[in-house]
């Protein structure tokens, strides 16, 4: 037995294979270390991207917040001037009632309403010609042709 271990086939693989089995643990050490690590980054990857997506819809939730507060102060907003418009379509219907105008007319400014009675025929001769003989100036004159004639239509009218 003794020459079979000093034979070069033994001396051959004894000592390869002891030192072959100290260098293995250390190759896996680094590959584990190394696995670990690419375990280590794709978890860090994949926090990145759950972060990036919680960011998103938090700042998504912001803006729907924000947009339906901006909503119901354009829903006040609206009420309001559809209540001022109301208010002001009442009041203006009201100024002009004929029924309104025609008592403002009557007892503020103190008019009176035109009868039959209180209109004046005026018979003209000749009809080509009216010469009105006054000492007034040219601007009465005018004035009082404009009158004239504004009567003489509604005098036509009725």
């Amino acid at each position: 037995m003794a020459a079979v271990r000093q034979s070069v086939a033994y001396q051959n693989t004894s000592p390869k294979t002891a030192p072959l089995e100290q260098e293995r643990p250390v190759e896996n050490t680094k590959k584990r270390s190394a696995g670990k690590r690419a375990l280590a980054i794709k978890y860090f990857m994949m926090a990145a991207v759950m972060f990036g997506v919680v960011m998103c819809i938090i700042t998504s939730y912001m803006r729907v917040t924000e947009l339906t507060s901006q909503a119901s102060r354009l829903r006040t907003q609206l009420a309001n001037l559809q209540s001022e418009e109301n208010a002001l379509s009442a009041k203006r219907e009201k100024l002009f009632n004929l029924e309104y105008v025609e008592s403002v007319a009557i007892n503020q400014l103190g008019m009176v309403k035109q009868d039959k009675f209180n209109v004046t025929y005026v018979s003209i001769s000749s009809p080509e010609k009216v010469t009105i003989a006054s000492s007034e100036g040219q601007a009465s004159q005018a004035v009082s042709g404009i009158v004239k004639s504004f009567n003489a239509v509604v005098e036509y009218l009725k």
